[in-house]
């Protein structure tokens, strides 16, 4: 296997066309960050810098509404988010 970049360039060379390799991560929230989504990347980032300094592991760094929050990553896990079929049904108009 290899990297997402690797793999691209494996794609390219075996086509022998030109690729481009998207990171989901990158472009997840849709294009350029925004100054919210700077702020929160940074706050999300200090919290979690903060749990190791106190020598918790096995965290996840959250928010809820407005409030950077951890829990137990076994914990965080655990929990069932219902599916809003609203949102799901509308995905789909979109998509086409």
């Amino acid at each position: 296997m290899g990297s997402a970049l690797d793999i691209g360039k494996q794609i390219e060379q075996m086509a022998g066309m030109d690729t481009r390799v998207t990171i989901l991560g990158h472009i997840q929230r849709g294009g350029t960050p925004t100054a919210f989504d700077r702020m929160l990347a940074s706050r999300m980032g200090a919290r979690a810098v903060e749990l190791l300094l106190e020598g918790a592991s096995g965290q996840m760094v959250g928010i809820n509404a407005q409030d950077i929050v951890s829990y137990d990553i076994d914990y965080a896990l655990a929990q069932k988010k219902p599916i809003n079929y609203d949102i799901y049904r509308l995905a789909g108009i979109l998509a086409i």
